[in-house]
């Protein structure tokens, strides 16, 4: 085990904050992925490989955290007495982020964002997608044709914005 955390430690932390966007609940994927490789690595059939096995797994986990994200956020516009006002300091850092090209990456739809992520910044092949998405070839070319679109579609505005500015 310590043998794989040392060959797939840093990517699958790396993979998880492409997803989750927070470090503390990257790290909290990271030990979970290991965990749960550990408890159930006798289901591991050995037709993949083992990068692949734990990638699967911190794509499950990492939709499932999104998930969790999402509802707390909900709940959050819900209640009454949670607080709105965004301060300064959040506000600069958010236009900071902006900027970057990781960020319009991040703020893709998730099954845009996965493909980017696994192609662009993981050296997937569509053929290693397949099997990791659990998705058709087509499907995989698809989303990264649209997800390239949106990024070309959004950076386009984003330098409009500061010549115009």
């Amino acid at each position: 085990m310590e043998q794989l955390i040392h060959m797939y430690g840093e990517y699958i932390f790396h993979l998880a904050y492409l997803y989750v966007k927070d470090s503390q609940t990257a790290e909290e994927i990271t030990q979970d992925v290991f965990y749960t490789y550990h408890v159930k690595q006798q289901q591991f059939r050995g037709e993949a490989s083992v990068k692949t096995y734990l990638t699967r797994i911190v794509i499950n986990k990492s939709h499932d955290e999104l998930r969790r994200m999402k509802r707390r956020q909900i709940l959050q516009t819900i209640l009454p007495f949670t607080k709105t006002a965004i301060s300064a300091e959040r506000q600069v850092l958010s236009k900071v982020r902006k900027e970057s090209l990781k960020e319009t990456v991040w703020q893709l739809p998730i099954h845009y964002r996965e493909v980017i992520v696994l192609y662009y910044y993981e050296d997937f092949t569509v053929h290693e997608m397949v099997q990791v998405l659990q998705l058709s070839e087509n499907t995989i070319r698809t989303r990264l044709r649209r997800a390239r679109k949106l990024l070309k579609d959004q950076l386009s505005v984003e330098m409009e914005g500061l010549i115009h500015e």
